[in-house]
């Protein structure tokens, strides 16, 4: 029997503001190990529908067996959310009542891919969610200009000491490649003072990379745009954001939705004026919930 560890984050916050309905039809874009998708397709009767869409077929394939119990008509698709409209394409009648997407990783993906997306395990430089995509993170750190490796770090990481991480990273590789997540993370390190810090050094680094690898912001700029036209009357879009880039990108792209037309009213209007944040008690249950930002979209007229 599988035994299912991840902790979905803002769980309560999410099932109160989705508002599912029995035999409603809902679609989580980065469905993880399930943990949201399992509280929804407990809500869910036989006639209700909940799409589970994810770019890694290892962790669909954990929710699929998680959502096995429930009653709920279950479609799975692989595929990152900002190619939504093309992988629903056989789905092209189908109007959705809520919609999630959670842009966090969970500590099982982050150690269980074997991508090197955290420096927490010794793991090779890669990044790529999709093996499909060209640029690894290996290849940025030891055949990218300098200047371009600051610039990286700087507009994806905000990180503010770029230029002194990046000229780091160049005079370390011309010693020998950097191909593995420590050798990485003991080079940035080093750049900085040796005190206490909330946060690893080398943490706006690895976010920065994965980030440029992925092309994450512009996939993130599509997926809402895609989303918010598969809305029903009604239907809600809820984001979890971690990074305030990300944030931007949703509290712009909602913003925009909900700005009164030429002629006639707003389609779309804001549900939480004031972005919801995790309750002390989860942080301290859940510390990776601590940075989760939710927002809330509703769709009120087609």
């Amino acid at each position: 029997m599988t035994v299912f560890v991840h902790t979905p984050v803002l769980l309560d916050e999410v099932m109160t503001y989705l508002q599912v309905r029995p035999d409603g039809t809902y679609l989580d874009c980065t469905t993880g190990e399930g943990g949201h998708a399992y509280a929804i397709g407990r809500q869910l009767s036989s006639e209700g529908t909940l799409f589970m869409m994810d770019v890694d077929a290892e962790v669909l394939a954990i929710a699929r067996e998680r959502l096995d119990s429930t009653a709920a008509r279950k479609v799975i698709i692989r595929g990152n959310f900002r190619d939504m409209t093309r992988l629903l394409k056989d789905y092209s009648d189908t109007g959705f009542d809520g919609i999630l997407m959670d842009l966090g990783f969970s500590s099982e993906q982050l150690a269980g891919t074997g991508k090197g997306l955290s420096f927490s395990h010794d793991q090779p430089l890669d990044m790529r969610l999709d093996d499909s995509l060209g640029t690894t993170a290996r290849d940025i750190v030891n055949l990218f200009p300098e200047d371009t490796i600051a610039d990286i770090l700087w507009k994806y990481g905000e990180e503010r000491r770029s230029r002194q991480v990046a000229r780091a990273i160049v005079r370390r590789r011309q010693r020998a490649p950097i191909v593995t997540t420590s050798e990485l993370a003991e080079t940035v390190a080093a750049v900085f003072p040796t005190r206490h810090a909330r946060i690893h050094p080398a943490t706006k680094t690895f976010q920065a990379l994965r980030i440029y690898v992925n092309d994450e912001l512009n996939a993130l700029e599509a997926g809402l745009k895609s989303a918010s036209s598969l809305l029903n009357p009604h239907g809600r879009l809820l984001v979890i954001s971690y990074h305030s880039l990300e944030d931007r990108i949703v509290k712009r792209s909602y913003l925009a939705l909900c700005e009164k037309p030429v002629s006639g009213e707003p389609g779309f209007r804001l549900v939480n004026r004031k972005v919801v944040r995790p309750s002390d008690s989860e942080v301290a249950v859940n510390r990776r919930s601590r940075s989760a930002k939710l927002r809330v979209l509703e769709r009120v007229s087609s």
